[in-house]
This record gives structure tokens, C-alpha cells and sequence, in this order.
């Protein structure tokens, strides 16, 4: 293993560890209101957080140690067709997701990463996205309690 790859893959652990610290010590301050007993909206950020640390852990022992499970070969190209999806994925969530809501917004992020990820079954990529994104918004508006913007859907759901 090259040693620039060496220190490329122990950094990119040291910072996944210390985005998982900046989660959770957010999360640890965030106010919550009393009504909540046991599972509150700290379940999930603290979730994450162990494990973006558990996966930062590994990837920092695996290229200190130098074995890594795989290593970018030199001639690995850069796939920008997939990066521009997902980026432009990402950037019309930010924009519509007050405009269109949480479940149509959160749609078409799936979609194009569906999309980057080489996928070309449309129609069942969008019925699998609608079922996971139709779900995520009633488990957190109606289980948990915590509001996602509706969007033009407002009446229907």
C-alpha cells in the first residue's frame, strides 16, 4: 500500500470519527421538550453517530495497519455521470423540499441515486421510493412526533 494511501485512509477515519463527535455532542445539547419519555429525537442522531465512529474505528485500523479491504488502483476513473446525479439529487432536496414536501423532494434524491448507482428500472426505483419515503415521513410526523415539511401533498397525508 502506497504510504500517501496509508495516510488518505487514516485521515479519512480521524474525520469521520470527529463528525461523529460533533453529532453526537449536538445532539447531547439539544433541548428537549418533556413530553418526550423514553425515545425522543436524540434516537437517531446518536445512532448515527456511533456509527459513523464504528466506521471511521475500522477505516483508521485498516490503513494503519495497511489492509485496507480494497484499494483505489491508479487507473480507477472517476464515475462524474453518478456524482453529478446524486449532487443534483442532494441540491433539489435543499430546494423544493419546503415547495414540494419531505416525500416528493426526498422522491427524486432517491431517484437519481438509484440512478448513479446504475439502476435504468424506473418505475420500480419510483414505487420503491414513494413506499420508503411515504414511510419515513409517518414514522417521524406520526411516531416521533417531529415535523416534515408536507409540501403540496399537506391534504392527503
Amino acid at each position: 500500500m502506497k504510504e500517501e494511501n496509508r495516510w488518505a485512509g487514516m485521515s479519512a477515519g480521524l474525520a469521520l470519527a470527529a463528525l461523529a463527535i460533533l453529532i453526537a455532542w449536538n445532539t447531547f445539547h439539544m433541548r428537549i421538550p418533556p413530553n418526550y419519555a423514553r425515545v425522543g429525537p436524540q434516537v437517531f442522531p446518536y445512532v448515527a453517530a456511533g456509527a459513523l465512529a464504528l466506521v471511521g474505528a475500522c477505516l483508521f485500523v485498516q490503513a494503519w495497519l495497511g489492509r485496507p479491504d480494497r484499494v483505489a488502483a491508479d487507473t480507477d476513473r472517476t464515475d462524474w455521470l453518478a456524482l453529478g446525479a446524486i449532487t443534483i439529487g442532494f441540491v433539489f432536496e435543499i430546494l423544493f423540499i419546503k415547495r414540494l414536501g419531505f416525500i416528493l423532494s426526498s422522491t427524486v434524491l432517491f431517484m437519481a441515486v438509484a440512478f448513479a448507482f446504475g439502476s435504468r428500472k424506473y418505475i420500480r426505483d419510483l414505487v420503491v421510493a414513494l413506499i420508503l419515503c411515504v414511510g419515513a415521513y409517518l414514522v417521524f410526523t406520526k411516531l416521533l412526533n417531529l415535523q416534515l415539511p408536507p409540501g403540496i401533498l399537506k391534504g392527503l397525508i
